[in-house]
Formats: structure tokens, C-alpha cells, sequence
């Protein structure tokens, strides 16, 4: 038995052997990564020979003389922020570059960035084989390198306006997309987030903005003022205007009153005047009709009607005998007495 035992024992090592170079010469990647196989010694392929394997497979390949290594595809961050726990690196790690007038501008970056699975075997023969060494030895410092140079044009006053921070930093990806490419870096996206300038210059940028702001509350405050001041005068307007209508109205009142008495006193005159003429006009037309024959018996006998219609008695100074003058009248216009005449009473004697 125990001769037996002891031959098992090789044959159990034996296998435990190729099970394990077995085991060491397999191969897997996930969904989002690439394999990349690469020949150590010559043995059927050359030495360096590479092939890269698509994602979410398992490979075998023999091992000891070829190097196994996965790469991801997918979109990797970098990024640089000035806050430790938020970047990639520990401490600061945002970017300076200075402007065309000499100020220096801290910026934090986020540079988007993947591998392309076509140059996967390129990447781990020349930059790492790892996408953290690929970072560090290729993407970080060409991409601090481009952002200095694209930004370094511009100027701070520049760098506030939104358009040309925009178009600066489509500029900067723009570039290092382009020089990425050839490694086999491609870059999605450049994100350009807070930025700083020196303790100095920002202490004078803090008092322009706050006098800014003070000279705009000013003006805000002067619109109000306006609008306030717009308002009384329009209330001011109403009330003259108002003032103007019932002033209006009121003398349009006392013109009316004043038309109707003149109407009235005019009427009133014209009336008095019509009388007047008629009376003028028949006074007219008698004075014709005497101027004509016959007038002096129409006025005797006018004047003979104006005295028979009231007694008339003539008293001498020296006689109480009186005479009827109206008696006489008649007489004389060839009328009969009615009667005789009645003695008068006599007169009473006046003591002295």
C-alpha cells in the first residue's frame, strides 16, 4: 500500500501543477473593459507580440510566456479642485495659469476622458498598464499643460464674461482631444467649474462688485423715486384737471345765467321799444291827421271832451258869484244848457 500510496502522491502534484498553469493561463473582462495579452518570449508569435480581447469574456492562453492585463473603456473623471477631498490627489490640486495682464487664476477642472479599445495594446506597451498609471503618466499633465496654454490668452476682465470662458474651454478640449488621440485617449468633455484669483485682486474685485451693487441699488432706488414722484404728479394732473372741469362748469353756468338775463333784458328792450315806436307811430299818424282839415275842430273837440269830464268853476277876487265854466264850454260849442243854472250858496263870510 504504501508503495502505491507514493506514486500517487507525484501524480496528485502533477496535476495540482497543470491545473494551476492551467488556472494562470486564463483570462476575463467584464462588460466595460478590454483585455490585452502580450507575448514575453519568442514561442510560436514574436516577443511583444499583443492582441486585445473585447469585453465580457473568458480567455486561456498559455501561461508564463504571455502577460495578461484589462484596461476600462468606460468614461473615466480627472479631476483637479483645490479641495483634498473631492480630486483625485490628496492636497490642492487645482490649475494656475496667468492672464494677459498678469493676474493669476486658480481653476478647477474636471477633464471627462475613456480609452479607446482599438489602441488598448499601444496604451499598455508605451503609457501603463493600468488606467490609473495612464492618468498619471499622460492625461493629467497634458491636460494641465493645454489649459495653461489656452487660458493664458485671455484676459481677467475676459475671464468674467461667460461666452469667452466658454469658448476657451471648448478651445481646450478641443486641442487635447487632439493630442490625445494618438495615444488612444479620447476626451468627452472639459468642465471648466469655480476659480480664484490672488487674495489681493480679489479684495479689489470684491469692492468693485459691492460698489457696483451700491451704485445699482442707487439707481434702482432713483427709478422708484421716479416712478414714486410720476405717480404724484399724475394724482396732481387729476386734481387740476378736475379742478379746471368744475371751474369750467361753473363758468360755463354764469355764462349761461348771464346769456339768459341778457336774452331777457334784450327781449324786455325790444318789447319797450315796440311800444314805444307804436305809440311814436300813432302819436305820428294824429299829428297828420291835425296837420290835415278839420284838425283844429278835432283838437277843439278833444279838448272840449278834456273839459267836459271835470267842473271847472271860476271865483272872482271881488265877487262871490262864480260861473260854470263847463256851462260855457257847452255854450260855446253850440250846446243848449240842460237847466238853469243853480245859484251858488253863498260864500261864508271870513271873520277878521
Amino acid at each position: 500500500m504504501s508503495g502505491a500510496g507514493g506514486r500517487a502522491r507525484p501524480f496528485r502534484a502533477g496535476v495540482a501543477l497543470l491545473l494551476a498553469l492551467a488556472l494562470s493561463g486564463c483570462g476575463a473582462t467584464s462588460s466595460t473593459e478590454v483585455g490585452v495579452r502580450t507575448r514575453l518570449v519568442w514561442f510560436f508569435e514574436a516577443r511583444g507580440k499583443q492582441e486585445v480581447y473585447a469585453p465580457g469574456g473568458v480567455y486561456f492562453f498559455l501561461p508564463l510566456i504571455n502577460s495578461w492585463n484589462t484596461l476600462p473603456i468606460s468614461q473615466q473623471n480627472l479631476l483637479m479642485t483645490v479641495n483634498a477631498s473631492e480630486g483625485d490627489r490628496l492636497g490642492r490640486d487645482d490649475i494656475t495659469f496667468k492672464t494677459k495682464d498678469g493676474n493669476n487664476v486658480y481653476i478647477d477642472v474636471n477633464v471627462m476622458w475613456r480609452i479607446d479599445p482599438k489602441k488598448a495594446d499601444y496604451l499598455v506597451s508605451n503609457i501603463g498598464q493600468s488606467a490609473v498609471e495612464i492618468r498619471e503618466r499622460l492625461v493629467r499633465p497634458l491636460s494641465r499643460s493645454v489649459i495653461r496654454d489656452v487660458f493664458n490668452e485671455i484676459t481677467s476682465e475676459e475671464y468674467y464674461q461667460v461666452t469667452v470662458k466658454n469658448r476657451m474651454a471648448a478651445n481646450a478640449r478641443d486641442q487635447l482631444s487632439k493630442e490625445l488621440e494618438a495615444f488612444g485617449v479620447v476626451i468627452d468633455q472639459l468642465q471648466v467649474q469655480q476659480h480664484r484669483f490672488d487674495k489681493e485682486y480679489q479684495d479689489a474685485i470684491n469692492a468693485q462688485k459691492q460698489a457696483e451693487a451700491d451704485v445699482q441699488t442707487l439707481i434702482e432706488q432713483q427709478k422708484n423715486m421716479a416712478v414714486q414722484k410720476q405717480s404724484e404728479l399724475e394724482g396732481k394732473r387729476s386734481e387740476w384737471n378736475k379742478r379746471l372741469e368744475d371751474a369750467l362748469g361753473e363758468a360755463g353756468r354764469i355764462k349761461n345765467e348771464a346769456d339768459g338775463y341778457y336774452q331777457t333784458k334784450t327781449n324786455l328792450a325790444k318789447a319797450t321799444i315796440a311800444v314805444a315806436q307804436a305809440e311814436a307811430e300813432g302819436v305820428r299818424k294824429e299829428a297828420e291827421a291835425l296837420s290835415k282839415l278839420g284838425g283844429d275842430a278835432y283838437v277843439k273837440m278833444q279838448v272840449a271832451r278834456q273839459f267836459a269830464q271835470k267842473k271847472i268853476l271860476i271865483v272872482p277876487g271881488s265877487n262871490v258869484s262864480t260861473m260854470n265854466v263847463n256851462e260855457m264850454v257847452s255854450y260855446l260849442l253850440g250846446k243848449a244848457p240842460s237847466g238853469p243854472a243853480a245859484e251858488p250858496a253863498p260864500a261864508p263870510e271870513t271873520k277878521r
